[in-house]
């Protein structure tokens, strides 16, 4: 398990594996915007089949920004890994929905409400998951999402 900022999970997906956060309130903000909703909205919609093509690509690009990326390698990736699935775009929706879930309810090791030790106090774990798109099989060290 890496270390990263509050809200970040750690995912195998179709598009390798990634660091993946838009806990920044600006993220959400941003998300939000492009999305003409609320991110609760998008979450609903995503989990009940409603998703509009937005509510599945923004939360994984500005996700891999978020966890890292370059907007141009995040863009690349989702144009490859979501866009041009050829499963289509209903593989991409757990994926998008671990991501905004990591803001909605945080992630397991998020220290909230905790008083982090010392060493910790600039970075939080990082919570790891597998999506049923990955290619990749779960290593042991990945927690449940």
């Amino acid at each position: 398990m890496s270390v990263g900022t509050v809200g970040t999970r750690h995912i195998i997906w179709h598009g390798g594996e990634h660091d993946f956060c838009i806990a920044a309130s600006g993220t959400v903000l941003a998300l939000e915007e492009t999305c003409k909703a609320g991110i609760a909205t998008i979450y609903s919609r995503l989990a009940h089949g409603q998703w509009w093509l937005n509510d599945v690509r923004e939360p994984i690009r500005m996700g891999l920004i978020g966890g890292g990326l370059k907007p141009d390698e995040a863009m690349d990736k989702v144009k490859a890994h979501v866009d041009a699935n050829p499963n289509g775009l209903g593989v991409s929706v757990p994926l998008a929905m671990a991501i905004i879930e990591a803001v909605l309810i945080g992630v397991p090791d998020d220290p909230v409400g905790k008083t982090p030790a010392p060493e910790a106090e600039k970075q939080a774990p990082v919570s790891s998951t597998t999506t049923a798109a990955s290619d990749a099989q779960p290593s042991s060290e990945l927690e449940p999402a």
